[in-house]
């Protein structure tokens, strides 16, 4: 059986789960807390959920005991045993870092902010691809190599010039269509949806 490469091991990739997404869900033991699967769970089984929280950067654990996803049963055992749960979730995310507060539905988790990774900007050459590299940049990670997009300026409407990211270098569409006002502001959102964490970024 071969071993995989590096670059599948990654867990960067256009589509990847968020960095504080991924962090909250390994600081919770899977053999404690099993991610919600499609199967009905009997009513004391107890998974979890970790997605956004609508706000960059935490994450929301949302606790699901038998059919009730995201918010508390009844008063009785079930109940207590879906208060009990979430408190032992809090208590494992905050040995670990994370800021935490109770919701009705679980947890909202801040994990602590790793170190900024690297990010490169760097403009077409027109001496030697035209015209067409006017407004275009690769956009890559020097420490995930396998990560390389593009930045591509257009004129909307009036003077205003927006910035539409690409996945890869040969993406056909942007990822987001309305693009940004800023090139700084594309290339961290280029970053995010690689799954990285926040970057600093360098026009070279």
């Amino acid at each position: 059986m071969s071993t995989p490469s590096a670059r599948h091991r990654c867990p960067y990739r256009p589509g990847a789960p968020s960095w504080y997404v991924r962090a909250t869900r390994s600081a919770l033991p899977a053999s404690r807390f099993p991610a919600v699967k499609r199967q009905q769970l009997t009513r004391e089984q107890v998974a979890v959920s970790v997605g956004h929280s609508g706000e960059d950067g935490t994450a929301h654990v949302t606790l699901l005991i038998g059919r009730l996803l995201g918010k508390p049963p009844r008063p009785g055992p079930a109940r207590d045993t879906w208060l009990r749960v979430r408190a032992d979730i809090a208590a494992r995310l905050q040995q670990a870092g994370f800021a935490t507060v109770p919701t009705k539905g679980g947890v909202r988790a801040t994990p602590p902010r790793p170190e900024p990774v690297a990010v490169l900007l760097e403009h077409g050459d027109v001496f030697c691809d035209g015209l067409d590299a006017l407004g275009r940049y690769r956009i890559w990670c020097p420490e995930h190599p396998h990560l390389a997009g593009r930045l591509q300026n257009a004129h909307g409407l009036g003077p205003q010039v927006f910035t539409y990211v690409y996945a890869t270098q040969k993406a056909r569409h942007p990822i987001w269509p309305q693009g940004f006002r800023t090139l700084h502001a594309a290339a961290e959102a280029w970053a995010a949806a690689m799954g990285l964490p926040p970057v600093t970024v360098t026009e070279i």
